[in-house]
């Protein structure tokens, strides 16, 4: 009574909870198991001490705990004993009461869920802290992350605390709802998870269990953390519940609608099996802030096991007594040897079935054949096997009474094994294995040797086959047929077998062997074991499994599954492998007639029909669907996505229609319409031009229509082809557009089931390593299966001449034979360079028999090209821009070369036009219209070079060469001239070449000339440029066969709209017959009459040797008309060149030393190597040297000494 009366006081007066408070704790909250409630408005608040307590939660790393599946019943029972509360006064109880049940629920948690007291503690804390810190019914009341392996007992610790929490008046409700978010995958609109969410948020429950929360989309995410936040989400439409689930109610007069979700105050407890960084970023800090506790399970210790195995051995005997009537205990060393099958993987149902299969199956066999009798006391121990000892003294042997054949599993095995749909070759194999079990034993019986051939298998096929399915079944079949102890399946990936440490592999992977003993260990996409020879992680869970395999041979199949090529290189990684896996099971993919069974099988399971008027359309979509070598969402994993997939439109048709079938599925669930036929004459209108390519390009679409027909009407010719392609062709003809409509004519003739356009070129085939370039090229040409694969530049993959290209080529060889049927492939590019690529491999050109040749664009194909895309952007041409444009498209035409011009030269000029627009409508105000008009100021924009450049100011900084000043004025007139006619409409003569040769010794300013000849072209319009491209021999002429060519086109490439400026052009034609130099001059020729219109060649040199040079080289006389000659400098003018040279750089020759400079340029004169101006320069820097060194001597730094050149630096220079 004293104590009620001290609660009332307590409750009465807050003031007392204060002092009591600062009391026991102080001001600040020490870790101490006491806590203050208290209740108000039928919420309950914690005193702001505990707040304070509860408001910085540390992430808590503890050790964990297995769960197994006795305590349920138990509380359950006490649950039965006491009354649940459903009033606002109960609720009111529970804070004065909840102290109390949580500082001893640890204690009372350890009886029925297994893990370490820290583990026990962090559960209890977050499920008490609400109570704590206060909470409101409309945000959850606590969001707990758990993180744990997969068997770690997350969701059955959750669901023994509710009970227990439950049976102590805490909770209203003991069950706990499970959402596993794994399920929600294909669910993109979001439609199934918010119509589950509501529901489980809806039911009686205190505690939601979102497991699996590592595969929520961001999507699903927001919506958590919205219900979180700020305990609701507000739905995007209005919706009604119909059958338990939300469906569309747009236009439904219904006044019970639903437009949000709420929390309704729930526990939320969020699971994972992945580790604790992943999961934060997965979950983001927006919802890592909202949850309240984190708490890390980690594997129990062997000491746990060992418990784990007492509890369910004191189970076994429970269940003893109460079944068989007989006493069991059992020696200590017996919950040893059962604790050592304790793993991770296959958690404590793993282990109860052990001992369910090893103990109480045989003691049942001995009870029923009266080896045992009622109220019989039997003691078991161990020894390499299980005993039981009776009280007289006998020992029996527990595995005796194991039975080997159980026939009635069997035949449940075998009708499993019957409903699965198709599979024959598989299922062939799965029986063929109790036939050899049964002759086994039938040699054995009589004496013979017992031949233990290897259980241990490959499954090898494409996702979504069923090879989980039939592993399990094979699981079940050999327990039936005695092979296995207990017949479970343990499903482990890579990341079940690989630590993150050295060493800690090696014992992940046996830990998960322990726990498959007995039953099936069946590794998914077991290549991903070991990636490649580097992979030391991998290769060390190969190498435990490979012991592991040989240590449990009596006991342990292994099934391996995956792809079958990357199954045949697994193989490779690890010598043991192949000898202990001999028995490799190919699972076909589905044909279309199974792909439907399926369908109906999967639409029943989950409470649906299809429509009969579905079938032919059904079959057509997964005909499409199921492409050889490229079916990863394919067979039962398309089927179920389709499925799912028709069950969410089912829903919105519904809530159309709600008086519709709910159960059907019909065909606009499906998306089954009927199927757009392709017109090949609106898509070739399209194009521009190419009328040949198009030509060809019906003929093939009749060609394929033709043998349609003959299919149609049952008659069998034979008209089949290859149809590869090459397209040979400049850049920019239109190569890439054809090769779509190419596919879409394919596809729409159920040629190609996708008829997908993959583009690619050198750089996405070839690899940087060696061994690599098969292995990209084979992820590259699978991703065109069922499409087109469109090789742009395919010429390129070989000519470099390395191993790789060959690499390249050989596998594509290959895999054009292996996948004949699946693909097309366009092999493109220039056609010299494709016809020699085509000898790269001599199974190419017997592949590809059909080549389509793709001729230049004309000006005015190029000028429509224009228009259509302006147009296309939206903008429109004035009538004047459009007479602009063409003229503009005509000398873009006349100026471009193979690489450059046709339909990506008339883009990249549509561009340009379109940036000058946007920058001129920019800086003034325009109408409405004006922003999309492009004027003539757009097209060419004025130019203010013209203006600025001044000839006579250019040569009048040229000393002397008087003679070729007045050729290159009367060749500026000449152009002026050319212009003023054309501005007047008159004819004019284009054929004039203008190409020079410079005639003259060194030094006499040829080279400076050539760079005022090509101010003078580029001035006048004659050339797009004013560029200058200097080289001579040594920049055309290469070291070996066939490379000075190239070399020289190069060259003359960059000089292309410019100047190019050969010096000693002569040396060309020195080398004899067999000189590689007469190699560029015939590429220089002929790039010069190619680009006449681009290219201006000046050709330098000694006169008498460059005369000699044109007479040998009768096709360079004729191109190279204008010969300047550049005489030898006078002394005076060389004299000035000097003093320009000096006073430039602020010098000053002194009257002695030009005396002294004119006599040595007089001497040197005599000489036949004179330099002319080069001579002169070379005086002009040593006497400047010279001039250095005497002040250095002297000391004499005056501005008159520093600027005086004297005649002794001349002298001695």
């Amino acid at each position: 009574m004293a104590k009620d009366i001290k609660s009332i006081i307590r409750f009465l007066f807050p003031e007392y909870q204060i002092k009591a408070c600062v009391d026991e704790r102080g001001f600040i909250a020490k870790s101490n198991k006491t806590k203050n409630y208290v209740t108000s408005n039928n919420q309950t608040y914690a005193s702001q001490g505990a707040q304070n307590q509860a408001s910085s939660y540390e992430k808590m790393q503890v050790h964990g705990g297995v769960s197994f599946q006795q305590p349920l019943s138990q509380i359950q029972q006490s649950k039965a004993q006491s009354n649940t509360f459903t009033s606002t006064k109960d609720e009111n109880k529970v804070a004065s009461k909840a102290s109390e049940v949580f500082d001893e629920l640890p204690n009372e948690f350890k009886k029925y869920w297994i893990g370490s007291e820290e583990d026990r503690k962090a559960l209890a804390k977050a499920f008490e802290r609400p109570y704590v810190r206060g909470y409101d019914n409309v945000k959850p009341k606590n969001s707990i992350l758990i993180i744990g392996s997969e068997s770690r007992g997350k969701n059955y610790a959750v669901k023994c605390i509710c009970h227990i929490l439950k049976s102590k008046k805490i909770f209203r409700y003991a069950e706990t709802i499970s959402m596993d978010m794994g399920q929600y995958g294909a669910d993109s609109s979001n439609i199934l998870f918010t119509s589950d969410l509501y529901k489980v948020l809806n039911k009686n429950t205190e505690v939601v269990v979102f497991e699996n929360v590592e595969n929520m989309t961001t999507a699903q995410l927001d919506i958590l953390y919205q219900l979180m936040a700020v305990g609701c989400y507000k739905l995007s439409k209005r919706y009604m519940v119909s059958n338990g689930s939300l469906v569309e109610a747009t236009g439904v007069l219904n006044t019970e609608l639903v437009s949000e979700i709420t929390s309704n105050g729930k526990f939320f407890v969020l699971t994972t099996q992945v580790s604790q960084n992943k999961i934060i970023s997965t979950l983001g800090n927006k919802i890592i802030k909202e949850i309240g506790d984190i708490i890390c399970l980690e594997g129990i210790s062997k000491s746990q096991a060992r418990d784990l195995a007492y509890t369910l051995c004191t189970k076994l005997a429970t269940n003893c007594k109460t079944n068989l009537h007989i006493n069991v205990t059992f020696d200590e060393v017996v919950f040893d040897e059962i604790g050592k099958r304790y793993s991770e993987v296959s958690g404590v149902k793993g282990l109860e079935d052990y001992i369910n299969n090893n103990i109480f199956e045989p003691l049942s066999e001995m009870k029923l054949q009266d080896k045992l009798w009622d109220d019989e006391s039997v003691h078991i121990t161990y020894d390499n096997d299980f005993y039981v000892n009776l009280k007289g003294g006998e020992i029996i042997k527990v595995s005796q009474f194991i039975k080997n054949y159980n026939a009635l599993e069997l035949e449940e095995a075998k009708k499993e094994l019957n409903n699965v749909i198709g599979l024959k070759a598989v299922k062939e194999y799965v029986l063929d294995l109790e036939t050899n079990f049964k002759v086994q034993q039938m040699r054995e019986g009589k004496g013979l040797k017992k031949s233990d051939i290897s259980m241990h298998m490959i499954f090898a096929g494409n996702p979504g086959t069923g090879k989980t399915t039939i592993a399990r079944i094979v699981a079940k079949y050999l327990k039936a047929i005695g092979v296995l102890s207990s017949g479970h399946l343990s499903e482990v990936t890579r990341a079940d077998l690989v630590g993150q440490y050295a060493g800690h592999t090696a014992v992940k992977t046996t830990e998960v062997i322990n726990g498959a003993k007995g039953g099936v260990l069946f590794i998914d996409e077991a290549y991903s074991l070991c990636r490649d020879k580097h992979d030391t992680f991998g290769q060390e869970a190969i190498d435990a499994l490979v012991k592991g395999i040989e240590d449990n041979r009596e006991d342990l199949v292994v099934i391996l599954a995956g792809y079958d090529d990357e199954m045949q290189e697994f193989l490779k990684t690890n010598t043991g492998l192949k000898s202990r896996f001999p028995n490799v099971v190919h699972f076909e993919d589905y044909s279309v007639d199974e792909m439907y069974e399926i369908a109906k099988i999967t639409a029943h399971s989950k409470g649906y029909k299809i429509s009969s008027e579905c079938e032919e359309g059904l079959k057509y979509v997964f005909e499409k669907s199921q492409i050889k070598g490229r079916n990863d969402g394919g067979n039962g994993r398309l089927v179920r996505n389709v499925i799912e997939a028709a069950i969410l439109k089912q829903s919105k048709r519904i809530e159309q229609n709600p008086s519709s079938d709910l159960e059907l599925l019909d065909a606009s669930d499906f998306g089954l319409y009927e199927k757009k036929e392709f017109d090949l004459e609106k898509s070739l209108s399209e194009v521009i031009g190419m009328d040949e390519v198009k030509n060809f390009i019906r003929t093939q679409y009749a060609l394929l229509q033709a043998n349609k027909k003959r299919k149609s009407a049952n008659i069998n010719v034979d008209t089949s082809q290859s149809l590869n392609m090459i397209f040979v062709g400049n850049p920019g003809t239109g190569k890439t557009t054809m090769a779509r409509i190419v596919a879409d004519m394919f596809h729409s003739m159920d040629i190609l089931k996708k008829g997908h356009l993959v583009e690619v070129d050198k750089s996405g085939l070839i690899a940087s390593y060696v061994g690599q370039t098969a292995k990209k090229t084979e992820d590259v040409f699978k991703s065109a299966l069922g499409g087109v694969l469109f090789i742009d530049e395919a010429y390129s993959i070989t000519n470099d001449g390395s191993s790789f290209g060959q690499e390249c080529i050989d596998t594509l060889v290959k895999l054009i034979e292996d996948y004949r049927g699946e693909i097309l492939v366009i092999l493109a590019g220039y056609s010299k360079e494709m016809a020699d690529f085509m000898k790269a491999n001599s199974g190419l050109e017997s592949r590809f028999p059909l080549k389509i040749e793709f001729p230049d664009y004309s000006a005015d194909e190029l000028y429509l090209i224009g228009l259509r895309m302006i147009a296309g952007r939206g903008f429109v041409l004035t009538q004047e821009a459009q007479s602009q444009f063409k003229a503009r498209i005509n000398t873009l035409k006349r100026h471009s070369n193979e690489s450059s011009g046709n339909g990506r030269m008339v883009r990249n000029f549509v561009e340009d036009i379109i940036r000058r627009q946007s920058f001129r409508i920019a800086l003034d105000d325009v109408s409405t219209k004006e922003l999309t008009t492009i004027t003539s100021e757009d097209i060419q924009p004025k130019k203010d070079v013209n203006d600025k450049f001044d000839l006579e100011i250019e040569l009048s900084k040229v000393i002397g060469l008087e003679s070729v000043k007045r050729y290159i004025r009367s060749l500026n007139a000449r152009l002026k001239m050319l212009e003023e006619r054309k501005k007047a409409g008159l004819k004019t003569d284009n054929t004039q070449t203008m190409h020079m040769i410079f005639a003259g010794n060194p030094g006499t300013g040829k080279t400076m000339m050539a760079r005022t000849v090509a101010n003078v072209l580029y001035n006048m319009n004659a050339i797009r440029t004013n560029k200058l491209v200097e080289t001579d021999r040594s920049g055309l002429v290469a070291g070996y066969v066939g490379q000075t060519a190239i070399k020289t086109r190069q060259v003359i490439e960059t000089a292309l709209d410019g100047v190019l400026f050969i010096d000693e052009a002569y040396a060309l034609a020195q080398g004899g017959e067999n000189d590689f130099g007469q190699e560029a001059i015939d590429t220089l020729v002929k790039m010069m009459d190619d680009n006449r219109d681009r290219l201006v060649v000046i050709l330098a040199g000694y006169s008498e040797d460059m005369q000699r040079f044109l007479q040998k080289n009768a096709g360079l006389q004729s191109r190279f008309a204008n010969i300047i000659e550049f005489p030898d400098y006078s002394t005076e003018e060389l004299l000035q060149i000097a003093d320009g040279l000096y006073s430039e750089q602020g010098y000053v020759l002194s009257d002695s030393a030009k005396k002294v400079l004119s006599e040595k340029i007089e001497a040197a004169k005599e000489s036949k190597q004179f330099g002319n101006g080069r001579y002169v320069r070379n005086i002009y820097e040593r006497s400047l040297n010279n001039q250095a060194l005497r002040l250095s001597t002297t000391g004499n730094y005056t501005k008159e000494a520093l600027t005086t050149i004297t005649d002794q630096d001349i002298k001695e220079a």
